[in-house]
């Protein structure tokens, strides 16, 4: 045999037993280790919690509520707790008079209070809307639910009252002009309404007070304020009521014409005659401060 033949099958043969054994000693997929995470072991972060956490991963996510109650200070003095029900043309001053503001407040919040369907108060969210407006007197807030409270009101009553039906409100013109050569104040009150549209001309002071009680209580006062301020004209019937003074600046003429329009009355009971109808005609002028105070501080709340 040829030598060359002799080194070429000799090749072959080793390159055949080659072949077998990496064959042979070939890795398979299915000894291969499985990876169950996409990150290796360097870049695991579990470290990075605590065991409890992982254990719990609700704790993490709690939500926890804490309620604050805001503490609101009331007068504990006499006075009306109100809320207003206003619709599209009337409205209604809803309340109650207490002789103690912050008890009334407090037996407001038991739910089985009598008072609660008064101010229609169904959940805590009705108080809101709940105010309240202090007296220096449990009477005067007597007055207060007397002359206002739990009656419906329009919002446009010199639109809608004439002379059959002249409505609850009281009207004032105040004029200042010259008589001679002196100035003269002066201011007229209307008892009832007697036409439409009269908000364009006069003051709308409210339902402070019964006509006929104003025309006999006034007449009362008038030496009263002859007294205390120089009157250039007087007139009082159970319609209107008339007063012009030759002082206008006078101080005493200034605050008796706020207490029929600001509902300031800051007389003191010495101030009056020492008798029965000193004592009347002062808690009277008191009670129609009052009534208007209340009234603008009402229209105030509606517009």
């Amino acid at each position: 045999m040829d030598h060359n033949e002799i080194s070429l099958d000799l090749l072959l043969k080793e390159t055949l037993a080659m072949s077998e054994f990496l064959r042979s000693s070939k890795t398979t997929s299915s000894d291969l280790p499985i990876q169950t995470t996409f990150l290796s072991d360097d870049d695991n972060f579990d470290d990075d919690y605590d065991d409890d956490y992982l254990l719990d991963p609700e704790v993490n996510t709690e939500e926890f509520t804490q309620v604050f109650t805001d503490v609101v200070s009331y007068p504990n003095g006499p006075g009306v707790i109100y809320k207003i029900d206003n619709s599209h043309s009337t409205f209604c001053v809803r309340g109650i008079s207490v002789a103690n503001i912050s008890e009334g407040f407090s037996e407001l919040l038991n739910i089985d209070s009598s008072k609660r369907p008064v101010l229609k108060i169904v959940n805590q969210a009705d108080f809101e809307s709940i105010s309240f407006f202090e007296t220096k007197t449990f009477e005067l807030a007597e007055v207060l639910r007397e002359q206002i409270i739990n009656r419906r009101f329009p919002h446009q009553e010199d639109a809608v009252c004439n002379i059959s039906d002249p409505g609850f409100s009281w009207w004032m013109n105040v004029s200042d002009f010259e008589n001679k050569e002196d100035r003269l104040g002066r201011f007229e009150i209307f008892f009832r309404s007697h036409g439409i549209n009269r908000a364009e001309k006069y003051i709308q002071l409210g339902p402070i007070g019964d006509g006929s009680v104003a025309a006999l209580r006034l007449n009362q006062a008038r030496t009263l304020l002859r007294s205390s301020f120089p009157i250039g004209e007087f007139s009082c019937d159970d319609k209107s009521f008339s007063v012009a003074s030759l002082k206008p600046d006078h101080l005493g003429f200034i605050s008796f014409k706020n207490i029929f329009l600001e509902g300031v009355n800051n007389t003191k009971l010495e101030n009056f005659p020492d008798n029965s109808l000193g004592r009347t005609l002062f808690y009277y002028f008191h009670e129609l401060s009052i009534v208007r105070k209340f009234w603008i501080e009402v229209k105030a709340k509606l517009s």
